[in-house]
């Protein structure tokens, strides 16, 4: 049976429905079928790999924005702070 579709599936039904009737599983076939199940669900659905991968990109994308803004976006670089320039006044108010 190649590709599955609606038509094929049915038609298959119809041809062996006497043969679905009179067939009894194992007896710890649920059991085996739910460990399966699982162990495949635990393969493809873990996600904290990728959220370990995304949370140190956040880091480091996060960490070179502000040198970047630091570095070279920043205006106030080289301008003299409210607190140096009160400092300053302080200082010559003294002398």
């Amino acid at each position: 049976m190649g590709t599955l579709n609606q038509d094929t599936l049915e038609k298959f039904i119809s041809e062996n429905r006497d043969k679905f009737g009179d067939y009894n599983p194992p007896e710890n076939h649920s059991n085996r079928f739910l460990f399966k199940l699982n162990q495949r669900i635990k393969q493809l659905i873990s996600i904290v790999p990728y959220l370990v991968k995304v949370a140190v990109v956040t880091v480091v994308i996060s960490i070179a924005s502000l040198l970047v803004w630091n570095n070279f976006i920043r205006k106030d670089r080289d301008a003299i702070s409210l607190r140096d320039k009160v400092s300053l006044e302080f200082y010559r108010l003294l002398d």
